[in-house]
């Protein structure tokens, strides 16, 4: 406002135009330095040893000053504005050297030396919370456990997926349930971290329950309508991110649909809600024919970028962000030039490939070596957009 008051003065002989075209270059100058102070949005979520203290929580890296001299965009940064600064960041006085002891409160008392906060991004081992830099969409885990050895197994990720976006009232319905395993018995290295089956593990939500069979698979019946989280648990492991699945009445063509009897007598007819879906998993975009952590040859690497979305309206646009690294250089697709480009690691930029629920984009050469990022950003007409998720609407593979 002074600045504005400033100019006002200085200028007062000047054209009112110039003046307010000056004013507008200001505040243009002060908008792109506040996107460019914008970082990443990422998600948190903290395990105690017996109960969840932070649940999965979204947070904007938004602030320019680093953590305990931790970059801003680390892993350090994202939790402390997730507990918003209630830890002890590792550093302060009374806890050991440059361990984190203390979040939210709960202290780690395991009965031996070896007590740590583990660090999973994107349900990979981290490399140490200021060391993991963010990017948009990862996900922090920190679970209460302990340094590993042959002599007692670590506490894993548990991991639920396969959940039906809706469901009919009493119809029977699988999800998938898995552990996240590391080399038993050594210090696991850095991204480490393959999903695997896990059988005996319990997937609760909306008072129901089943347990998953040696195929990873559980399956449940929800018979009243509404949107429940389940959420996979047994005693051993961390439990999973909670997963949503809407239930819908018989007849009804999605969630949030009304069924109405015609008063005259005549046939029952449905008519949708006025109100959009804007639930959880409104919109959901999966990518087809790139693996997950797959590590292609030249010869057989990707050239078609191609993928499905599933909304409850219809899909208004699908975009596609693919980012690559090698040798310490960051690369990113651009879709206007139609090639890879020299850019900030962990930066790049989406380009529209449809306005469809189904997408297929052809990249002009072949994917040279290196580690590759795609992502996909899907909108449908009711303003909702997909979250990234890994092995779905994000795929890491490699080039070899």
């Amino acid at each position: 406002m002074l600045i504005f008051r400033r100019v006002s003065l200085e200028l007062s002989d000047v054209a009112p135009a110039v003046c307010a075209l000056l004013a507008f270059a200001v505040l243009l100058i002060l908008m792109n330095a506040s996107v460019a102070l914008a970082g990443p949005t990422v998600t948190v979520r903290v395990e105690g040893e017996t109960s969840t203290l932070l649940p999965l929580t979204s947070v904007t890296l938004e602030k320019p000053e680093p953590v305990s001299g931790c970059p801003a965009n680390s892993a350090t940064a994202a939790i402390n504005l997730a507990v918003d600064g209630n830890w002890d960041h590792g550093d302060e006085e009374g806890s050991t050297g440059d361990f984190t002891e203390t979040i939210l409160g709960d202290t780690l008392l395991f009965s031996n030396e070896s007590a740590t906060w583990a660090v999973w991004i994107d349900d990979k081992w981290g490399g140490g919370i200021c060391e993991d830099l963010l990017s948009e969409g990862d996900e922090v885990l920190l679970i209460a456990d302990h340094e590993p050895s042959p002599f007692e197994p670590q506490r894993l990720p548990l991991v639920l997926s396969g959940a039906p976006q809706s469901v009919v009232a009493g119809t029977p319905f699988n999800v998938d349930v898995d552990a996240i395993h590391t080399r038993p018995g050594t210090f696991p290295e850095v991204g480490e971290g393959t999903p695997e089956p896990q059988s005996g593990v319990t997937v609760s939500g909306g008072g129901v329950s089943a347990t998953s069979d040696g195929a990873g698979v559980a399956t449940l019946t929800l018979s009243a309508p509404g949107t429940y989280s389940l959420i996979a648990r047994n005693s051993m492991d961390a439990p999973s991110a909670p997963v949503s699945v809407c239930v819908r009445n018989s007849g009804e063509p999605a969630c949030g649909a009304q069924s109405s009897t015609n008063p005259s007598g005549g046939a029952t007819t449905t008519s949708t809600a006025t109100a959009p879906y804007t639930g959880p998993f409104a919109v959901v975009a999966k990518a087809t024919g790139v693996l997950e952590d797959h590590v292609y040859s030249r010869k057989d690497a990707p050239r078609v970028l191609a993928g499905s979305v599933a909304a409850h309206t219809a899909v208004a646009s699908v975009s596609l962000r693919l980012r690559r690294s090698y040798k310490g250089r960051c690369y990113a697709y651009d879709g206007v030039s139609t090639r890879f480009v020299r850019t900030r690691c962990g930066q790049g930029s989406f380009f529209k490939v449809s306005t469809s629920a189904s997408f297929s984009y052809l990249l002009p050469s072949a994917l040279a070596p290196g580690r590759y990022v795609l992502d996909i950003e899907a909108t449908d007409a009711a303003g909702n957009h997909t979250a990234l998720a890994r092995g779905t609407s994000r795929v890491v593979f490699y080039v070899r």
